[in-house]
């Protein structure tokens, strides 16, 4: 059967912390970096807003979720040294195992990795449906039966996952997930063409099975952390890619990473996880919840889903 939804999220550490501890996660983030100008338009009180307005962004994608009864919600993240290392990173692979744990505890606000596990269920069955239908379709992925981080072992499973797991409360409503790793930070990096067909890939594979499939893109959107442009949100990009999403032009999303920029680089890749959601849905309008450019999150926060139509 068709995909019955598709989701889309920041996934920024200020998005899980109190307004209190926003000045903090930015400082830590951009370090020496001169800011831009409308940082200080980002008052406490403007701050206050944001943390409602994440609040309410991820609330409406989790009504999705639950009101979808999906059997696996497939999630789509990039690992930031968390289980890969210079040891091995692919370019796309996906966990095929029963079960993986981790942290969402928020460094830069003091927690440390013991304070939040986490463990999520998955479901290995789907992950090698998916695995065999992509392998068949020409994707050379990397599958992990067993998670063995080999980067900073006291994460486990990177936060791209984690953050998304718990906010959208898979262990409480007991549907397990499907982790699939992209490449979003190492050149050389999967192109914006072939994440799209990525998605559309997962389509095809579940669209002659009964098991009822959501997908999940977790990043995002214009974020530098730690880099060069930290702290600057590309808010035109960031509308330009949403507006492609609100029209049902992903196949515009196809051109993005073409070239090589500075505007392109650090989390900003991460789009790639938002554009294999859309190339699942191509053709098919998405719906924008919110859009916050928070340069005090040093990131272009977004929320969307997907839904068939009729």
């Amino acid at each position: 059967m068709p995909l019955v939804l598709g989701l889309a999220s920041s996934h920024a550490p200020s998005m899980f912390v109190a307004a209190d501890k926003w000045p903090a996660v930015h400082q830590a983030l951009v370090r020496d970096v001169p800011q831009p100008s409308e940082l200080a338009l980002e008052t406490p009180t403007v701050i206050e807003t944001y943390v409602e307005r994440v609040k309410q962004g991820f609330a409406t994608l989790q009504a999705q979720l639950e009101a979808a009864k999906p059997d696996v919600v497939f999630v789509i993240g990039d690992d930031q040294n968390e289980l890969f290392s210079g040891a091995l990173i692919p370019g796309f692979a996906i966990f095929i195992g029963a079960e993986a744990e981790g942290t969402y505890s928020i460094a830069f606000a003091g927690e440390k990795p013991a304070d939040n596990r986490i463990k999520l269920a998955c479901h290995a069955t789907m992950a090698k449906v998916a695995l065999e239908g992509l392998v068949a379709r020409g994707f050379d992925f990397s599958f992990i039966e067993k998670l063995v981080p080999l980067a900073r072992p006291e994460l486990g499973l990177g936060h791209a996952f984690t953050r998304i797991g718990r906010v959208m409360r898979l262990v409480e409503t007991g549907i397990p997930m499907v982790p699939i790793f992209t490449n979003a930070y190492h050149p050389p990096l999967p192109s914006a063409a072939r994440c799209y067909a990525l998605g559309q890939a997962l389509r095809d594979i579940f669209a002659i099975r009964p098991e009822r499939i959501a997908i999940y893109g977790s990043g995002g959107l214009s974020h530098d952390p730690r880099g060069p442009r930290a702290g600057w949100v590309d808010e035109p990009l960031d509308r330009w890619v949403l507006d492609r999403i609100a029209r049902g032009e992903g196949t515009q999303l196809r051109s993005m990473f073409m070239t090589d920029s500075a505007a392109l680089r650090g989390g900003t890749g991460e789009i790639r996880n938002w554009i294999a959601v859309a190339g699942a849905y191509d053709g098919i309008k998405g719906n924008v919840v919110d859009y916050i450019p928070a340069r005090h999150a040093v990131t272009g926060l977004g929320f969307a889903y997907w839904n068939e139509p009729g």
